[in-house]
């Protein structure tokens, strides 16, 4: 489970049981309704090269007026192709068509709802939306079977467990009708009428199409294997305990409005925004929120905390966003995770490459980066300059002693020393890494560049553990656990010291109290941007 889910779940049960405990006696009584449907104003998307106002309430439609798409039926350029990911943590390329005695059948003589037949294209399709929408990365525990659950996200109120989501009827979700699993998927509520915490990105699932929401839910009835686990309860403290709670702020989040018609038939650009916004849910970590904790469709993917991560503005801002990417820069950044002489995806955006972007079409890889290039540009108060545009390559002096150091000398050393210890083996002593680029530079390096320092404080601490198709990334971790080596809080805040005034963007003054509180030791504080 990645950083930025559990850091994000924090804040949004603490805002949303807060903000609605107050009317709790009636959500009690009301449970099992339906959420009302909110209102939409159009967000903002670059047009003309000038950011356009917007408001707090969530819309799906980021496109220019002059842009927008005819009506479902009347595109003629699909948005997804027709490989498609079996029901294993790796996504496969195809999806078997369900047997005679298949798990299906078997549910429905122990009560489970019957299922009607499902055709292969159906399941191929539902496979895939999974694969998009990054279901297996919250709903399976490291070393757990996949969907059946059992993940736990801490949060200051206590864990938020994962649910088994595979068609078992007695411990999965077998027994839900496709109404029951529309309920959860778009409305966060589940069959017993209880309301699920926004861990589960449901205000952005909210945009799916019906037709969409039918495939996948034929795929993990037909396609998934049941698994008889059950999980724990979530167990919070009050008032996040108050589950009824949620539905104040059901009422006032700003929600995706649920598109229409057959969504691979979508023109390429509606193609981009459906998976951006409905789908693969980039707002849910790149918007900043308001003070309940909604996103700010005037901010749309303007960049914001998740605690220890950070994650970026990718609006299409030259200074502050990815402006100056290509699309198929950004293509290759969402399909491998990795752009020579730009970025490198770590933490949470690994996880969201490995799990889900890496197995996408070219066909929708190109519509949701053309889709994304055309945000519109938000300035970021820390970034003013691009953040792969910094550094060069350096010359410096071989600083080793003639001697060998004595392993028992416990002397603090400073930042160039670590880094020649650590470091330079692998991004050598230039920064320039490997010739072949496996190793990136560590110059022209968006994480070195950035103006907030927390993205590569975590990528020392936690290292790069990344696969993207054959594609394998490695970078040890130097924290607590670092079979390599463990550094300290001082040495890593004079590591990234070093790094970012003699490849990147300046020394940040990051200080060991700084570090600590990212390691995870204390409530996390984001290193203040470098100037301020």
């Amino acid at each position: 489970m990645p950083d930025f889910r559990t850091l994000l779940c924090s804040t949004l049960i603490a805002g949303t049981a807060l903000g609605g405990v107050a009317l709790a006696p009636l959500a009690a009584a009301t449970s099992a309704d339906k959420p009302a449907a909110q209102p939409t104003v159009p967000a903002p998307v670059a047009e003309e090269g000038k950011p356009v106002a917007g408001s707090d309430a969530k819309t799906s439609d980021h496109t220019p007026t002059s842009e927008k798409p005819a009506p479902a039926g009347e595109a003629a350029a699909p948005g997804s192709g027709a490989s498609a990911p079996s029901g294993n943590a790796q996504p496969a390329t195809a999806v078997p068509a369900p047997a005679q005695g298949s798990a299906a059948s078997a549910q429905a003589g122990r009560g489970a709802p019957a299922q009607p037949e499902t055709g292969n294209a159906e399941l191929a399709r539902g496979a895939y939306l999974a694969t998009a929408a990054d279901c297996v990365a919250c709903h399976t525990k490291p070393g757990g079977k996949p969907f059946a659950g059992g993940l736990k996200i801490a949060t200051p109120m206590g864990q938020v467990v994962a649910t088994n989501i595979t068609p078992d009827p007695d411990h999965g979700i077998g027994r839900y009708t496709e109404a029951d699993f529309e309920n959860a998927v778009r409305h966060g509520v589940r069959k017993d009428g209880s309301y699920l915490y926004p861990v589960m990105p449901y205000v952005s699932y909210a945009g799916m199409t019906d037709q969409d929401v039918k495939a996948l839910y034929a795929w993990f009835m037909h396609a998934v294997k049941p698994v008889a686990e059950a999980q724990e309860e979530t167990n919070l403290s009050f008032p996040a305990s108050i589950r009824p709670a949620m539905m104040a702020w059901n009422f006032i989040a700003s929600k995706e409005t649920p598109e229409t018609g057959d969504s691979s038939t979508y023109d390429p650009l509606r193609r981009g925004r459906y998976l951006a916004n409905a789908l693969e849910h980039c707002g849910t970590c790149h918007t900043p929120r308001n003070f309940m904790l909604s996103e700010k469709q005037d901010h749309y993917l303007a960049g914001t905390s998740l605690g220890a991560w950070y994650a970026p503005n990718i609006t299409s801002s030259k200074t502050g966003g990815i402006g100056s990417w290509s699309e198929e820069d950004l293509v290759a950044y969402l399909r491998t995770g990795h752009v020579a002489g730009r970025a490198q995806a770590a933490g949470p955006m690994a996880e969201a490459v490995e799990h889900s972007t890496s197995h996408l079409t070219d066909a929708d890889l190109h519509a949701l980066a053309a889709f994304i290039l055309k945000v519109a540009p938000m300035e970021d108060e820390a970034d003013h300059t691009a953040r792969d545009a910094f550094g060069k390559a350096v010359n410096e002096p071989d600083i080793r002693t003639k001697g060998p150091q004595r392993i028992d000398d416990l002397a603090e050393m400073d930042g160039p020393h670590i880094y020649d210890a650590n470091c330079a083996a692998c991004h050598g002593r230039d920064g320039a890494g490997t010739q072949d680029h496996y190793v990136p530079s560590l110059f022209a390096n968006s994480t070195v560049g950035a103006g907030r320092p927390d993205n590569l404080i975590m990528t020392i601490l936690k290292g790069v553990d990344r696969t993207a198709g054959k594609e394998h990334a490695f970078m040890p971790g130097f924290d607590g656990q670092s079979n390599v080596q463990r550094l300290s809080d001082a040495e890593i805040a004079a590591l990234v010291n070093y790094v970012t005034a003699t490849f990147g963007s300046g020394d940040h003054h990051v200080t060991p109290e700084q570090v600590k509180s990212l390691r995870g030791d204390s409530k996390p504080v984001n290193p203040p941007a470098k100037g301020q």
